[in-house]
């Protein structure tokens, strides 16, 4: 019985990776993606893929592995500043991250172990910090210590990088009279992360100032509303508040 089970599985490895592909190029965000689709549909993802950065010395940004349209096995995302640090490096099972994730700052310092499988930490540097938090215990507010601050998987300055960044990109800014573009925010950005890891009570302090801006923000947490994690204290998650100074001082 063992014997036809490991033959019906070389079998159906052999369909999978025997069928015909085609390599396809295209655009996508920072870089140029290099894959491969079925010829029988032209559109469903299959074998290697590259992420390639636009800028020299093009170094490869984004590594993985499709079969039949899903992520499989080791992937590997990096900087996209130089294409050589990585950024995280994990695998996926059926599109879906397995085992553990390591996440990385630009520099190259392990910030965070991630395990899937059992949906916690194994490591997070952003743990045991002398800052006070704002907590929800038994429908009341406290401000207290906790053993870990809530957080999003890949760490907390790297989402606030990203959202600085899609606020560069969408926000519309005035134009002064000598036809330069001025930014000048100094706004905070205030969300609870309740025990089951949703963004709940966002508030920005600048929303009736700037209404568009304010859609930009809301927008991006819509777009990333996974992979938060809560506070704990004393080993149990609880309801706690995270607040992200919204700063930008530009003129160009």
């Amino acid at each position: 019985m063992r014997n036809k089970i490991l033959l019906l599985l070389l079998l159906t490895s052999t369909v999978i990776f025997a069928q015909k592909t085609k390599k396809v190029k295209e655009n996508v965000g920072y870089g140029k993606a290099k894959f491969y689709v079925l010829k029988s549909d032209g559109i469903t993802k299959h074998g290697e893929y590259k992420t390639t950065s636009y800028t020299p010395p093009f170094r490869n940004v984004i590594t993985g592995n499709y079969i039949n349209g899903k992520r499989e096995e080791l992937w590997t995302e990096k900087y996209d500043q130089s294409g050589s640090q990585i950024r995280m490096q994990g695998n996926y099972q059926n599109d879906k991250k397995i085992g553990k994730w390591k996440y990385y700052d630009s520099k190259g310092n392990l910030i965070q172990v991630f395990d899937f499988d059992e949906n916690e930490f194994v490591s997070n540097s952003e743990c045991n910090t002398d800052k006070n938090f704002e907590v929800e215990l038994n429908g009341v507010l406290e401000t207290i210590k906790l053993n870990c601050p809530p957080t999003r998987i890949g760490g907390l300055k790297i989402f606030t990088k990203d959202l600085y960044r899609q606020i560069m990109k969408k926000s519309p800014f005035e134009i002064n009279s000598t036809g330069r573009t001025t930014i000048n925010i100094d706004e905070t950005l205030n969300f609870f992360v309740s025990k089951e890891g949703s963004v709940e009570n966002i508030e920005y302090s600048g929303k009736e100032e700037n209404e568009e801006l304010w859609k930009v923000i809301k927008d991006f947490l819509t777009e990333n509303n996974d992979n938060w994690i809560s506070g704990k204290l004393d080993n149990e998650r609880v309801k706690a508040k995270i607040s992200i100074p919204i700063r930008i001082r530009m003129m160009y």
